[in-house]
């Protein structure tokens, strides 16, 4: 039986290992084995007899993990196979995997068993006591889930769409994660920002992605750390298929793309280059909307929690922490200016024209701090590839991909 090993001795199974080498591992099967449909094996064959190895699954890996099953199985229109060994040393694991309801997610469960996944349940159960919260648990969000409860076939707009999903996802939002958000901030400001944030992402997986997603947050004694991913249409194409292109005078969707493409040299595959560009797009995008999103989950988990942002689009990843708390900043202040001018336009305290006379302004300033921001990460890349700011990889992951960690002290 040909596959993949998923956990290596003494190899933590981190989303930088998932990146760097086990998409590798998946691409390089595919390659071998052109007309076969992919294995997993929890541990390599050549281990499992083994007493003494030590064995890891990062908790945040969960969503990615599943996202790749997800789209496999949607590829061989089948389950994918997933061997499993429960040995002394991954008993553990198992533990872990089984109480995050890994199993019960991915497996041929009633519900929400998205059946993605074919393993022997036999392996399962029996495991020793172990305290785990109950909040550490890998979490599912389905357009259908909203359907069988809301029945948004007979809402006639895509805003009104968009509203009921914000609505809905809130309250999963809070039910799932709002508890361990206040064990990390004790500004009840930034928890309220987080969820709001949280909901609008999902949202936006599967409407606008139009993809399932899955999630989970994880706190120890250092860190709290979340993941969110879906295996969509990712971020240009996404981006693409807004009703509204043309946001001002100063800007239509993908002018910052096409001036990062024609302007600023980056010496890899234009596949690369794209799904790059494609992050600041997005984040360009999401700096001038009236709601609270992608840009805002980022400042907020750099500047207020003194964490580090990762986003994985297709082929590239950016990686932001404190290192740029300049570039950050000033775009921050940007942002602040042109969300009070939403409100004040809102709020009917200023007309349409003054409103868009800022915000023309605002947009031009906002895109040149971008284009400041990408020129020296791209230039800090060129100088140092192993300590830059971005990863950029020739096996494509498919969506779009979050990874966020917050020291506990904030």
């Amino acid at each position: 039986m040909n596959g993949v090993p998923i956990l290596l001795n003494n190899k933590a199974f981190t989303p930088f290992h998932f990146y760097s080498y086990f998409l590798s591992s998946v691409a390089s099967f595919y390659q071998q084995f052109p007309k076969e449909k992919i294995t997993f094996f929890l541990i390599g064959e050549n281990e499992k007899e083994s007493f003494l190895h030590s064995y890891y699954f990062d908790p945040i890996t969960i969503p990615l993990f599943l996202s790749l099953a997800d789209q496999l199985t949607k590829f061989h229109n089948e389950p994918i196979s997933l061997e499993l060994y429960n040995t002394h040393s991954t008993n553990k694991v198992l533990a872990f995997l089984d109480r995050s309801d890994f199993f019960k997610v991915s497996g041929n469960f009633a519900k929400p068993g998205k059946n993605i996944l074919k393993f022997n349940k036999e392996y399962l159960g029996f495991f020793n006591l172990n305290e785990q919260r109950p909040e550490h648990k890998v979490r599912f969000y389905s357009l259908n889930e909203v359907n069988s409860s809301h029945n948004m076939i007979n809402v006639s707009t895509a805003e009104q769409q968009r509203d009921l999903l914000i609505e809905y996802y809130t309250y999963k939002v809070k039910d799932h994660f709002e508890d361990i958000l206040k064990e990390s901030h004790q500004n009840n400001k930034v928890v309220f920002d987080y969820v709001q944030i949280l909901s609008e992402l999902i949202t936006n997986g599967v409407l606008h992605s139009k993809s399932d997603v899955y999630a989970l947050m994880f706190t120890d004694r250092e860190k709290t750390c979340f993941s969110i991913s879906d295996n969509g249409i990712g971020l240009f194409s996404s981006l693409a298929l807004k009703e509204k292109q043309i946001v001002n005078d100063s800007y239509k969707l993908f002018d910052l793309y096409n001036e990062l493409l024609n302007e600023i040299p980056l010496n890899v595959a234009d596949k690369i280059k794209q799904s790059f560009y494609a992050i600041f797009e997005a984040l360009y995008y999401s700096i001038l909307k009236d709601r609270k999103g992608l840009f805002d989950l980022m400042t907020t988990v750099v500047l207020d929690s003194n964490g580090y942002f990762r986003l994985h689009n297709n082929n590239a990843q950016i990686i932001i922490s404190l290192r740029m708390f300049n570039e950050i900043q000033s775009l921050v202040n940007m942002r602040n200016l042109i969300y009070d001018n939403h409100l004040k336009y809102i709020s009917k305290l200023i007309t349409k024209d003054e409103f868009m006379t800022v915000f023309n302004e605002l947009t031009l300033v906002v895109r040149n701090e971008f284009k400041k921001l990408i020129s020296n990460i791209i230039s800090n890349y060129n100088q140092d590839v192993k300590y830059s700011s971005i990863r950029l990889y020739e096996v494509r992951f498919k969506g779009v991909h979050i990874e966020v960690e917050i020291p506990k002290k904030y």
